[in-house]
């Protein structure tokens, strides 16, 4: 018998499961059959691809970047934070470009944590923060954000799971897989929850920009108390539709963001400059796809909402929150009496539509389906149509 094993690290991961999904949807269109998922993905805008081409005939686009990021794009993004986020950051020790977001997320949870250690996480959460997490050899403390309540954090909910093992909390607003959007209020709570623990907040901004009904991103770090415990990560992925360009930034301080480029720079050295040069001119630029600017995206990604929720409403046995952010819808298909699971596999195998189980995203996630809704209208409406012609007939 052999004595290899692997890393006890793994037992508990799974492979991605909207990767995974996304892998399913391409073979089964690639044999002709038509699948709705909600998700058409709108090509990266012109002036973008532009600059990428240009940074790629200069010389220093066959070189090492600077780990922290190329002058120009760690300028954009102190332009941005400022515009955007308000905040005034220094550009050389304050941000450190990541390959994605994602990267960005798990080399700061290696910097910041260890076995031992324990990470406060939302349930339903976003799928991937749990494994990062276990990574890392901490433990994942998941706390409850309730349907009843509209999917809206509970700062009580939070501070009773906090223990002397605790030492950071890990948050997604507007959320995935539900579409809350944390109030000032709220954080304000958070906020003093983090600061009487001495508790690190890492914060995925990633759908920061879009936002419905009224409600506005407000960023945590700029909440007293908080710049010097606050890790924001940002991509460039959903914004300007560059999912596939795999680069994003993490806002922090000094000594933390000199840490966290440690580990990047052990991890991928640097991420590619001329990917860096495109990502420069996208938050430099209006547009976020083709020749709409963000605010139109927003916009349509309203009404594209409405249309999906307002859909699902429609369909007895179906309850849906209306999202007040990002792109997602999460409604509760309890009352059918199948599990999560048992529920997208049979709307995938029998209507032709994709959802991603809720269990996926946490146990308080069971009993419910995430759809994205950031497709065209049309496409939207005849998901909607083939979602209720089949749940009606069952």
């Amino acid at each position: 018998m052999s004595n290899r094993t692997f890393a006890r690290r793994l037992d508990r991961l799974r492979f991605s499961s909207s990767l995974a999904s996304m892998q399913r949807i391409r073979e089964l269109r690639a044999t002709g059959v038509s699948v709705i998922d909600f998700g058409s993905k709108f090509d990266t805008p012109a002036h973008i691809k532009e600059a990428a081409i240009r940074y790629v005939d200069q010389p220093q686009a066959s070189f090492y970047a600077d780990p922290r990021g190329i002058p120009e794009f760690r300028a954009a993004i102190t332009r941005k934070q400022a515009r955007v986020n308000s905040m005034i950051i220094d550009p050389d020790t304050e941000i450190t470009v990541s390959p994605g977001g994602k990267a960005g997320l798990v080399a700061t949870l290696l910097a910041l944590v260890e076995a031992g250690d324990e990470v406060l996480l939302e349930d339903p959460g976003w799928l991937s923060f749990d494994p990062m997490i276990r990574l890392t050899g901490a433990t994942p403390v998941p706390f409850p954000i309730r349907p009843e309540n509209d999917f809206q954090l509970d700062p009580a909910d939070l501070s009773s799971r906090v223990t002397p093992k605790t030492r950071a909390i890990v948050l997604c607003s507007p959320h995935n897989p539900t579409g809350a959007v944390l109030s000032h209020e709220t954080l304000a709570a958070i906020a003093s929850i983090a600061i009487e623990h001495d508790l690190w907040v890492v914060m995925d901004e990633a759908y920061e920009h879009f936002l419905f009904d009224g409600n506005r991103h407000i960023s945590i770090a700029t909440l007293e108390g908080m710049r010097e415990r606050t890790i924001s990560v940002q991509t460039a992925s959903k914004t300007y539709n560059m999912f596939g360009w795999r680069v994003g930034w993490i806002v922090a301080t000094p000594t933390v963001s000199e840490r966290i480029r440690m580990v990047l720079s052990h991890l991928f050295t640097c991420v590619t400059s001329f990917v860096q040069a495109g990502a420069a001119a996208a938050l430099d630029g209006p547009y976020g796809q083709g020749t709409l600017t963000i605010e139109e995206v927003s916009k349509n990604y309203e009404a594209q909402r409405n249309v999906l929720v307002e859909g699902l409403r429609a369909v007895p046995g179906i309850r849906c929150t209306m999202p007040g952010g990002a792109y997602f819808a999460f409604p509760d298909i309890r009352s059918f009496g199948l599990s999560s699971n048992e529920f997208a596999s049979r709307l995938l195998a029998n209507a032709r539509v994709s959802g991603l189980s809720g269990s996926v995203f946490g146990d308080m996630g069971e009993g419910h389906i995430r759809f994205v809704f950031n497709a065209p209208l049309p496409e939207i409406e005849e998901g909607v149509g083939r979602i209720q012609h089949y749940l009606k007939s069952v």
